[in-house]
């Protein structure tokens, strides 16, 4: 049964990402899901984090008005690449973590940059995506810290058996 925090825990930082995307709608952006996707995916191993990858895409397509099924794809082979190094990262150094959600925001970036050009985007448009992609990258990092904790927790409180009897 709390194992349905997780569904729940995506939508809310789903819906708190529409909310504050409001305020932060220039340079800085960010995707609380993506890092989400990293902390559960990391901890709860490839399988979980390609079909919790799949769910949050599905629901960040379902919402956006770009090509259906980038984002299923993009989080899904991210969710099982991240998934796959389970048992090889320390969990507890959150500068490792900072950076690799980092380079994860600029691959993501640079596979949206291509089926934008796929779709015919214009190659001059270059400077602007990386500038826009840093901005992405950095925003992610900064709110690596919170978010993964807040991953770490409700993994430790949904690994506490509840007692029934």
């Amino acid at each position: 049964m709390r194992n349905l925090v997780w569904p729940v825990f995506f939508l809310v930082l789903l819906l708190l990402q529409g909310a504050l995307s409001v305020f932060f709608s220039g340079w800085f952006s960010f995707d609380l899901c993506f890092i989400a996707l990293y902390g559960f995916a990391l901890l709860h191993g490839e399988n979980a984090g390609l079909l919790s990858g799949a769910f949050i895409g599905f629901l960040q397509d379902a919402l956006s008005v770009g090509v259906f099924g980038f984002h299923i794809l993009t989080r899904g082979a991210f969710g099982y690449a991240v998934g796959l190094t389970k048992e090889k990262v320390f969990k507890e150094n959150i500068i490792y973590h900072c950076l690799a959600v980092g380079a994860g925001s600029l691959l993501l970036r640079l596979a949206f940059w291509f089926v934008e050009l796929l779709r015919g985007g214009y190659w001059s448009a270059w400077q602007d995506f990386l500038w826009l992609s840093a901005g992405f990258a950095l925003g992610n990092m900064l709110f690596t810290v919170p978010v993964f904790t807040a991953v770490n927790k409700i993994s430790q409180w949904v690994r506490r058996q509840e007692i029934s009897y």
